[in-house]
């Protein structure tokens, strides 16, 4: 037995008894959260799961692979990642069966650079296309066995933190994009996806943006419920559900010090980084081909965490799982949010969370 701290409404500390048990092959195709154990000699971390189906900690069998390593997202239930020895290398691996799959080695002008997130066009196994979108307006494209990367790049800073999600329905790479807020929409600012393609290589997916998101209405709010989600820090999402219909996720993040909220824009502004908590305040998700947001999204459940190409499952398919609901995992913050609720229950996570591992099959 293993006694995990978890912090109830008032923020007190309750001692509750976790069970933990061993990862057997059989359970493989299910969603996991890769988290940080411990920190080991030569830069190496012991890494362990949580099985948010079971809602306890997971020990595989062999262990989980540790590397003096850069971890930099996960797509389709694999990981990409950095050897810290050598800035240019990437690697893709499946953290359960030990697989590691060699990249092409990182351009000196990239490794450097912010990594947003990765995204796979499907298993590394078939012939995949990577695409890893990094802070600004810059992408890379390769498949395994590509001697060299295919840059592409625009100046426009609409997309400087946007993500990358790849379609398996129109088989494209689709980007979120800046939007202006207003107290009654999110307005997208579009950008010339013609100027985004990577140049030479025309077997390479396209890249654009999803225009179906245009205009996203915010729902009826106080003004000082509009201010307030107005001073959170927010990013956006796109997923794509088992049966290919797409979603537009708003994550809105709160930031205090101390007791007192901070303006997004003002946080940095003789604060010490360290002492700013970030919070998870609410989501808001919106259907294609409608205009304002859902309370329902069904039997679904979707999947958002740092470095994860956010991914959607069938809750009924994964028994454990709560349907209608948003799994969510930051630094400071992970949870399930209810969206018929807006209700947040709080994982009982004491380690830092890396990033969500979808399920190997999809």
């Amino acid at each position: 037995m293993w006694k995990l701290g978890l912090r109830n409404s008032a923020g007190a500390i309750i001692q509750a008894e976790k069970r933990v048990r061993l990862l057997s092959s059989l359970v493989l195709s299910s969603p996991y959260l890769l988290y940080t154990k411990d920190v080991l000699p030569g830069g190496r971390s012991s890494m362990n799961i949580y099985d948010p189906r079971k809602e306890e900690m997971v020990i595989p069998n062999q262990g989980m692979m540790t590397y003096p390593s850069r971890y930099i997202g996960s797509s389709r239930g694999w990981v990409g990642f950095i050897n810290s020895n050598d800035p240019r290398s990437l690697y893709l691996t499946n953290m359960f069966n030990h697989k590691v799959i060699s990249l092409p080695p990182m351009e000196p002008d990239c490794a450097d650079n912010i990594i947003i997130n990765m995204s796979l066009s499907s298993s590394p196994d078939d012939s995949c296309v990577v695409a890893i979108k990094f802070f600004g307006g810059r992408m890379c494209f390769c498949r395994p066995g590509d001697s060299a990367w295919t840059k592409t790049e625009t100046s426009s800073k609409l997309l400087d933190c946007s993500s990358v999600l790849y379609s398996n329905r129109d088989s494209k790479f689709y980007l979120t994009t800046f939007r202006l807020v207003s107290k009654l929409h999110f307005t997208a600012i579009k950008f010339d996806a013609s100027t985004y393609k990577p140049l030479g290589h025309q077997d390479f997916p396209e890249v654009t943006y999803y225009h179906k998101f245009d205009r996203l209405k915010l729902p009826d709010l106080l003004w000082s419920e509009f201010e307030l989600l107005e001073s959170c820090f927010h990013t956006e999402h796109l997923v794509e559900s088992p049966t290919g219909e797409v979603f537009d996720i708003m994550w809105f993040i709160q930031l205090s010090h101390g007791r007192k909220a901070v303006h997004w824009k003002d946080h940095h502004k003789q604060l010490k980084k360290e002492e700013v908590v970030k919070k998870t305040k609410r989501f808001m998700v919106y259907r294609e081909d409608e205009d304002c947001y859902t309370y329902d999204i069904g039997d679904l459940c979707i999947f958002l965490g740092q470095s994860t190409e956010a991914f959607c499952l069938q809750a009924s398919m994964f028994p454990g799982l709560k349907p209608n609901s948003i799994y969510f995992a930051a630094a400071n913050h992970s949870g399930v949010y209810d969206l018929a609720t807006d209700v947040i229950h709080d994982l009982p996570l004491t380690n830092t969370p890396l990033m969500w591992l979808a399920p190997l099959s999809q």
